[in-house]
């Protein structure tokens, strides 16, 4: 039963690592792990996902909530 395990894990690391290399993302295996967990029930394509994230990163300007001078 470890074995199944141990297996599946090795190939979703491999899936998500080739996935990595074929968009040629610059995101950590690990953030495309949270990334996909966070939208495992929406039909939004991995690749919309990932580019969408990398634009959202980008945040110039971030508002500070304890201090309202904006």
């Amino acid at each position: 039963m470890v074995n199944v395990h141990i297996w599946i894990a090795i190939c979703t690391y491999l899936i998500i690592a080739y996935i990595k290399h074929s968009i040629k993302n610059t995101l950590s295996i690990y953030e495309i792990t949270q990334i996909r967990v966070v939208s495992a029930l929406d039909k939004t394509p991995i690749k919309e996902l990932l580019t969408e994230s990398e634009a959202n990163q980008n945040v110039k300007k971030q508002y500070n909530l304890f201090n309202v001078d904006f």
